[in-house]
């Protein structure tokens, strides 16, 4: 797994699960599939932005810090301003969309599809101002093109 996924990974584990330590993260890593020694996932865990935060219930479990997650919302606000189109494909290939962008905004759409959608992506590949989407299954294609189309709504 690339260190990329693993993040993802983590960072996934840690909005889904309530946890308490580094070691339980690691249990449930593990029941994932990966393999990370302790130290890796402590390293990870500064570069996400983990940090402890107040459960309802009066325990400190992880969660992700208010200067990250208004990182990500900046991120999405900025998202919004930057997609002028999408394209669907008319030649019965569901799985492609085609995406312009405002020239120079291209990595950061990517990145903000692949944080959003990354399990469901088989390939993106981007330019400076446009990206095509390869989805792993055309089923999936219908949601990303809502969610990308709701940007330009707003």
């Amino acid at each position: 797994m690339k260190k990329r996924e693993r993040l993802e990974l983590i960072k996934t584990i840690v909005l889904e699960n309530a946890i308490e330590t580094q070691n339980d993260l690691v249990k449930l890593l593990e029941n994932e599939g990966l393999k990370a020694t302790q130290a890796t996932i402590s390293r990870d865990i500064n570069e996400i932005g983990i940090v402890k935060v107040p459960a309802s219930d009066g325990r400190y479990i992880y969660g992700l810090s208010k200067e990250k997650a208004t990182q990500e919302q900046d991120s999405f606000r900025r998202a919004e301003n930057a997609v002028k189109s999408v394209s669907e494909n008319t030649a019965g290939l569901e799985h492609l969309l085609h995406i312009d962008v405002i020239p120079g905004n291209s990595y950061l759409i990517k990145r903000f599809l692949l944080e959003r959608f990354g399990q469901l992506i088989f390939s993106l590949i981007a330019d400076d101002d446009s990206l095509l989407l390869i989805l792993k299954d055309p089923k999936d294609s219908e949601q990303i093109r809502q969610e990308i189309k709701s940007l330009l709504a707003d």
